[in-house]
């Protein structure tokens, strides 16, 4: 009783997985329909003398026997799922002449032909399929040594591999032409608004803080207002992110590059304003919201005309950082004094080096890698000039002058460092060339335009060309 089931979970998984290589197989060879003469299976007997093809009787019990009929009902299925209209040739003489390759080429006028062998070895399965295609003059032969478990699947996969070999060869295709270029296939597209996340992260958390600075800028300080006001300006601009990602392609570098636009203005502006005293203090903050309106503006109109990398983003914010740094150390400078805040130098530098670099990053096109090695090389060469000149101001006779003297060596290190990781990081000549090969400035002089009217000369002009 084991043993029947054991052979009837077997049948019942072959039967699953033929169904299942059957569907892929009409998928693959296509629904071109045709004639096939599928020759019943003929076992291929080795004697002493020559290899003899004998068509098992019908009462015929023996297991070789049993496996030709498998073979025959696993071709038939295979060959309709394939699109070929079965016309069996039952009738065929497997003792006679007809089997043989001239008589199977012969045959062959506006039909398949395929004739099935099969050769017990050992405990294997030896299967011969040969084919010839409609009205074709070359002989198919597909054979393979087989496991009995998985004689149906593969049989099926040896027709499908014998009838696409077949197909393939009657059509004609025509030949590319040598002199068009090939284009690579595109494998992947890349995504719609890639900075969707990015941006509305910032613009949920902006919304937040507008929330709050009106409610400040109102002279109201009731909680009760704070945390709804916070929670509606975010959600105003989490869904204004939503609209506007699906409208146009916002791609990472956009997103963190108007990012940039709206925080540093909007921390200059409050800095700026703390720094002159602004009274009443609850107006400070409209100054951080007018600063942030100029700079979205501009951010926004310099991405509407060109759109913004992931390297000039990272520009714009280093020139932020950098500019809020070197500004505090030049109020501290003027003021020969390392005491208080330097918010007006700092408010001052974090505007002028967002908009400068900002500025910067729609002309050139630098690769991120390199503004964070340039941002690197500052940092450190800001740490050796203060580590250098630390003795000045940790010594017990401190005086203004050798504070300016420590201010003056850590910014001069920022702008060393800088300057020599971004000679150090410069592409070769080479590489320039093969990344931007018409970035040069180049004369051109010419007919610019030509009237349609008869009668009238060609415009004609000069000026120069070329990429950043």
């Amino acid at each position: 009783m084991q043993a029947c089931a054991r052979v009837r979970r077997r049948g019942l998984i072959q039967s699953i997985a033929s169904v299942v290589a059957l569907s892929s197989f009409a998928r693959i060879a296509g629904a071109s329909s045709s004639d096939v003469v599928l020759l019943p299976t003929v076992v291929t007997s080795p004697s002493a003398e020559a290899r003899d093809l004998v068509r098992p009787e019908p009462n015929d019990d023996s297991a070789v026997a049993r496996w030709a009929r498998q073979l025959d009902a696993t071709l038939h299925e295979a060959a309709q799922d394939l699109g070929l209209a079965l016309d069996v040739g039952g009738g065929v003489d497997a003792s006679g002449r007809s089997l043989g390759e001239d008589a199977l080429v012969e045959r062959a006028r506006g039909t398949w032909v395929i004739s099935p062998r099969l050769e017990v070895v050992g405990r294997r399965l030896r299967v011969r399929l040969v084919g010839v295609a409609p009205d074709s003059k070359v002989l198919l032969v597909r054979t393979a040594e087989l496991e009995p478990r998985d004689a149906s699947i593969r049989v099926m996969v040896m027709l499908r591999d014998l009838v696409s070999a077949g197909r393939g060869s009657a059509t004609t295709s025509p030949t590319p032409d040598a002199t068009e270029p090939s284009l690579a296939p595109a494998y992947a597209t890349p995504a719609r608004s890639q900075g969707r996340a990015v941006l509305a992260v910032n613009t949920a958390a902006f919304g937040g803080y507008v929330g709050f600075s009106l409610q400040r800028a109102s002279g109201s300080s009731d909680e009760r207002l704070t945390y709804p006001l916070i929670a509606l300006g975010a959600g105003i601009g989490l869904g204004g992110s939503m609209i506007v990602a699906d409208e146009w392609d916002v791609g990472l570098g956009d997103a963190w590059y108007l990012s940039a636009g709206a925080w540093w203005p909007t921390l200059s502006g409050s800095l700026l304003a703390e720094g002159y005293g602004v009274e009443p203090a609850s107006d400070r903050y409209m100054y951080g919201l007018l600063g942030a309106s100029v700079g979205m503006s501009l951010a926004t109109a310099s991405l509407s005309l060109r759109g913004m990398g992931e390297g000039g983003a990272m520009l714009t914010h280093s020139g932020g950082a950098f500019g809020l740094l070197l500004g505090g150390l030049t109020e501290f400078a003027v003021e020969g004094s390392l005491e208080g805040t330097p918010t007006k130098g700092a408010g001052f530098g974090a505007g002028t080096g967002v908009l400068a670099m900002g500025a910067l990053a729609t002309q050139f096109r630098v690769p991120s890698s390199r503004v964070l090695l340039i941002d690197l090389g500052a940092v450190l060469g800001g740490l050796t000039g203060a580590a250098a000149s630390s003795p000045l101001v940790f010594g017990e006779a401190r005086s203004a002058g050798k504070d300016r003297v420590f201010l003056a060596s850590t910014g001069a290190g920022i702008l060393a460092g800088g300057v020599v990781a971004y000679f150090v990081t410069a592409p070769s000549v080479e590489q320039s060339r093969a990344v931007e090969p018409s970035a040069r400035w180049l004369p051109w002089a010419g007919v610019v335009g030509t009237p349609v009217a008869t009668g009238l000369a060609p415009g004609y002009g000069a000026g120069v060309q070329g990429l950043w």
